[in-house]
């Protein structure tokens, strides 16, 4: 039995993990939290939480890991989780902890390392999710995977609903872990079967090709990236147009290339021809901002017979 309790740092980068804070202060077992660098409406969301707990937490900066080390020692911490937190952290950091640093990653390792599984698990419609606890070793997200959960894919699940899915079966799997760990019946095993990468990604990842993509593949390209990245984009006059949710339905096409606007009224709303049958456009965002398929069209002159640009193959 290891003899000293756990005390545990946090590292995180989204308030997505605040259930499992509130897990681990219940427990007594929360040190302190180490926020990401980065600056937006989250993570301050989250600091805020914690001034207002009176949780004690710093910023990391990457360029003074040790920081890190000296607060470890400060918190008289020995253990460390990672979960959503978006850098690579040095050897010094991982060796701070007496017990051992170890990552929350949502996926089934080795499938979908790097920082978006989640987005790229709607994209590729998988029907099962999962929380993999691995160790943190220098190869970023090759650890040992020490325990492992396992929760359902809703065919509907957007890249916030799934996110928020998974933080609420995340206290229950580490609070397991946890146990697991202390009572040394852990079953460590190694990373096997085809590895995967889940990038951030790109523009050119966001851009629908109807040439190429079915009509599932888009519906759920929007899903994934709704809202994060405004969805799938379309091309339409030299400007992107966010797709949020579409449908596939039944519809005829009469034979018309793959993107082209095939029925434009109530209450279908905007219908447009795919390479395997028919895609209705539900919801859209631009700048002016969000609409059903039939209002972006009344307002913005979208009629049938247009056909959406595909995107240029990047060189």
């Amino acid at each position: 039995m290891i003899k000293k309790p756990i005390k545990l740092v946090l590292f995180a980068a989204s308030s997505i993990m605040i259930p499992t804070l509130n897990r681990l202060l219940q427990s007594q077992q929360l040190a302190g939290v180490v926020l990401t660098d980065r600056v937006d409406n989250d993570t301050l969301q989250l600091q805020q939480q914690l001034e207002q707990g009176k949780i004690p937490h710093i910023r990391y900066q990457p360029d003074k890991p040790e920081l890190v080390v000296h607060q470890v020692e400060s918190w008289r911490a020995n253990t460390g989780l990672i979960f959503t937190f978006s850098h690579k952290l040095p050897v010094a950091v991982i060796n701070a902890f007496e017990l051992g640093l170890f990552n929350l990653h949502a996926s089934d390792l080795p499938r979908y390392r790097g920082a978006m599984p989640l987005y790229w698990q709607i994209r590729n419609r998988e029907q099962q999710g999962y929380i993999s606890l691995i160790k943190v070793t220098e190869a970023f997200d090759r650890g040992d995977i020490l325990y492992q959960q396992t929760y359902p894919l809703h065919p509907l699940d957007t890249l916030n609903s799934l996110g928020n899915k998974m933080a609420q079966h995340a206290p229950e799997c580490v609070a397991h872990f946890l146990e697991k760990f202390e009572n040394k019946t852990l079953e460590p095993r190694l990373q096997t079967g085809e590895a995967s990468l889940a990038a951030m990604p790109t523009q050119q990842d966001l851009l629908i090709n109807w040439q190429t993509m079915a009509g599932e593949e888009i519906a759920a390209m929007a899903r994934a990236g709704n809202p994060l990245f405004n969805g799938a984009m379309l091309i339409w006059q030299q400007a992107f147009v966010g797709l949020l949710q579409a449908s596939v339905v039944e519809h005829a096409t009469y034979g018309v290339p793959p993107g082209t606007v095939v029925h434009i009224g109530e209450p279908e709303g905007v219908i447009v021809a795919t390479k395997d049958g028919a895609l209705r456009l539900d919801i859209l965002t631009i700048t002016e901002g969000v609409f059903t398929g039939g209002n972006f069209a009344e307002r913005f002159g979208l009629d049938a017979g247009i056909a959406f640009d595909n995107p240029k193959v990047a060189q």
